[in-house]
């Protein structure tokens, strides 16, 4: 059984490709979470505000992408982006 994830594609004001993920990144989804983030080119905003889990398979997913990604994130999320090292290979927004 897939997890529910939602992944919407969209452009910033600077014309970077922005992906929004909504739901849980596992190993049943990660691939489609991958898809996403490689059908984009140069720099990209991943939109992890709507996430409430995110396992390894999701994790290792964002250090792939991690040289020209921003995050953004919550709370909720911060200690497992922090813990991973992400912080210091990739942009994140939302560690407050």
């Amino acid at each position: 059984m897939t997890t529910p994830l939602t992944l919407t594609k969209t452009t910033d004001e600077q014309g970077r490709s922005v992906v929004t993920a909504v739901g849980e990144i596992d190993l049943s989804n990660s691939d489609a979470f991958a898809a996403a983030l490689e059908d984009t080119t140069g720099p990209l905003v991943v939109d992890l505000t709507e996430v409430t889990y995110v396992d390894s398979a999701g994790m290792s997913v964002l250090f792939i992408h991690s040289e020209r990604a921003e995050l953004v994130v919550t709370p909720l999320l911060a200690p497992i982006i922090e813990v991973s090292g992400l912080t210091s290979m990739a942009t994140v927004r939302g560690m407050e």
